[in-house]
């Protein structure tokens, strides 16, 4: 009979990260004034992230001093949802999806006619600092609402390392 591994969720990592994550997407060029929200919203239009789990510890090893070092992984969506009337319209809003994703991966991008780059990641405290965040998927139609309202997505994902002393 299999055995069925329970996932170590990082609790406060989570609070952390999700805080640094909303800071870091709503520092986006491309975002033109608007915001991005945490896990909300609207009927008709809005930008959200929503978490899709809490953050995961990926890796966990620990030494004979009590020193561990976890690799952590912290899941999330990017919701864009508008209603969209035309093709040009949703190539528009994917276009900005992938642009952010492209951004997050510290990859160079080009917002009109100025290139960006984010050179590094925000701060997350003394314990634990973000190596990276990837797309896991391109922008994609993920569903059609009433009056021809849609959601289109990325689907991301921030790895961090955690390091703490487990006895004082």
């Amino acid at each position: 009979m299999a055995t069925r591994r329970q996932r170590i969720v990082d609790i406060e990592g989570t609070d952390v990260v999700s805080t640094a994550l909303m800071t870091l997407l709503n520092q986006f060029p491309g975002l033109d004034g608007r915001e991005i929200a945490f896990s909300t919203l609207s009927d008709t239009a809005g930008i959200s992230m929503f978490p899709t789990s809490g953050a995961v510890v990926v890796e966990n090893s620990e030494n004979v001093l009590g020193e561990v070092h976890q690799v952590c992984a912290y899941p999330f969506d990017i919701v864009y949802r508008a209603a969209l009337k035309t093709d040009r319209h949703k190539l528009r809003v994917k276009e900005f999806l992938d642009t952010l994703g492209k951004w997050l991966e510290r990859q160079p991008v080009t917002i009109s006619d100025t290139e960006y780059h984010l050179t590094t990641y925000p701060d997350i405290g003394e314990n634990r600092r973000i190596d990276s965040i990837l797309r896991t998927t391109p922008a994609f139609l993920n569903a059609i609402l009433q009056d021809g309202v849609e959601d289109w997505m990325i689907s991301g994902q921030l790895r961090y390392e955690n390091d703490y002393k487990k006895y004082a």
